[in-house]
């Protein structure tokens, strides 16, 4: 039953132009001179691709969406009252967990327990940062978790003491977050079927029809799959299974027996792809691996994986079959990564596998860019990192003005490297208008200030990132363009920024069309 857009302004894709038409059969984009048996009149409105979102971890989001919301707070004060505010609407909950809070409200990033005992001493509670690699806790959620003075936990790297040895709240990276986290009851875990639904139609909404969950552990892995089971995914999903320095073994004989139960199920909106590999922290925490100093701790952040490990397990998930998903963000890190991918570059050529995908990027060296391109590495960035923010400012403190020189989206882009957008969300905005927006201007809204805006790349590009390049990261076919044979996943949108790049920031989604079904309208 072919239907057909008209009397639209339908961008075709990177370099093809535009139609004033869209014609779908079914799940497919067809010739514009078929017979059809309905007619849309899309009001002179325009018609692009659907978003893919090629990084992003929707249950994270989903979870923090059922826990206090902080990320508006400017003030410890304001932060306390959210929290008690919640408490007191959910006083049947335990755990108390939230977030992201902004992490540039405390000059040295470092949080106190002290703040949150304030709010309660009968309640853990634990609150995420904006960088998702740090966490804040009061005193009890501590002693649940046995980390108090003088007990080896508080000697786990990451976690902050000060001059007592006392722990004082923050607990940053995955070693250190986790002997909390694997305390909070398993009741949070099991409200993942409502997370996951929440977060499908909160992405379904920004236009987004598949993403890629880039952090996917067990437990997590298990929600998806019951999930599946009970048609609740509306969003097609990609999953990179978490490996671990020194577990990773054990969790890649997992990562098998967890890709062969979601396989079984075989539904059409899930599939296990991939392995993600933290090679090091991030700049906001000063434990991103750079080649510098950093400026606040004269040291030189954390690698995650030494060589030789890093490409053994980069070797081993090859030959399994998995893709490669590696957290680079200091420029260390990404030397780090460049050189195991060249010591199995031959595994590499020999597998018909995704193309190794290095994320973030944000601090990287002039030979590492050619090098990128040479071995034929994708890379995915965050866009809306790119801009003058209290995200990139917390950084400040720590690189000084190295934060002017980050994230070089333009020379990416014209060497040649194959770069996908992805939100990172819950850590940033899930919205890709602004981070279009972002990619084009560099600045914020209504602002004049940019970050490094010799970067800044057209909207044609910003749009091929989120499209088309997305759709090669994650291993999408058909979403090339919207010509004839492609599939029927674009959207309507309420603006033309194509005439207006203002006009981003306040663009909505009308439509969201896939597999030519409405998934979302506006009402």
């Amino acid at each position: 039953m072919p239907v057909r857009y008209s009397n639209c302004k339908v961008w075709l894709g990177y370099g093809l132009g535009f139609s004033s038409s869209l014609t779908v059969d079914g799940a497919q984009i067809v010739a514009n001179d078929v017979a059809v048996d309905a007619e849309v009149d899309c009001e002179g409105k325009v018609i692009i691709p659907a978003f893919i979102d090629a990084h992003a971890h929707p249950v994270l989001a989903g979870r923090e969406m059922f826990g206090p919301e902080v990320s508006d707070c400017l003030t410890i004060l304001q932060i306390q009252t959210a929290v008690a505010t919640w408490m007191q609407a959910n006083p049947e909950s335990h755990w108390v967990v939230g977030g992201p809070y902004n992490r540039s409200i405390s000059p040295d990033g470092t949080f106190s327990a002290g703040w949150l005992d304030a709010v309660s001493t009968t309640h853990p509670i634990v609150l995420h940062a904006d960088d998702h690699h740090t966490i804040w806790v009061n005193t009890l959620a501590m002693q649940l978790a046995g980390v108090v003075p003088g007990a080896p936990e508080c000697l786990v790297p990451g976690v902050d003491v000060d001059s007592t040895g006392s722990p004082t709240g923050t607990f940053r990276e995955s070693e250190a977050k986790n002997l909390i986290l694997h305390r909070i009851d398993a009741g949070l875990v099991s409200a993942d079927s409502d997370a996951i639904s929440w977060a499908h139609a909160t992405l379904l909404e920004h236009g987004i029809t598949a993403t890629f969950d880039a952090w996917v552990d067990k437990e997590l892995a298990e929600s998806y799959a019951s999930a599946a089971e009970h048609a609740l995914l509306r969003v097609n999903t990609k999953l990179a299974l978490w490996l671990e320095p020194e577990k990773w073994r054990n969790q890649l004989s997992e990562a098998q027996q967890i890709r062969s139960r979601i396989s079984a199920i075989k539904s059409e909106f899930l599939e296990v792809t991939s392995v993600k590999l933290f090679v090091d922290g991030v700049l906001g925490s000063a434990t991103a691996a750079v080649t510098e100093p950093y400026l606040s701790t004269g040291e030189y952040g954390t690698k995650f994986w030494n060589y030789a490990e890093l490409k053994e397990v980069c070797r081993a998930a090859t030959a399994l079959g998995f893709g490669l998903h590696l957290h680079t963000i200091g420029d260390a890190a990404v030397s780090l990564a460049l050189d195991a991918l060249e010591g199995i570059a031959q595994d590499l050529r020999e597998q018909n596998l995704l193309s190794p995908v290095l994320v973030h990027v944000e601090l990287l060296r002039d030979d590492d860019l050619t090098r990128i391109r040479e071995q034929k590495i994708r890379v995915n960035l965050q866009p809306l990192w790119s801009r003058p923010d209290d995200l990139l400012n917390s950084c400040r403190v720590h690189v000084g003005d190295r934060a002017d020189r980050l994230y070089r989206t333009r020379e990416l882009v014209d060497n040649g490297v194959s770069v996908a957008f992805g939100s990172d969300w819950p850590v940033s905005s899930v919205n890709p208008f602004l981070g279009l927006y972002t990619a084009v201007t560099r600045r914020l809204p209504g602002a004049d200030e940019t970050q490094n805006p010799d970067q800044s790349i057209s909207l044609e590009q910003a749009l091929m990132a989120y499209t088309s390049e997305a759709a090669k990261q994650t291993g999408l076919a058909g979403r090339e363009s919207l010509l004839p044979g492609m599939k029927a996943d674009f959207l309507i949108i309420s603006e033309d920024p194509f005439t207006d790049l203002e006009a981003l920031p306040r663009t909505k989604v009308l439509q969201t069309i896939s597999g030519g079904q409405t998934r979302f309208a506006r009402h």
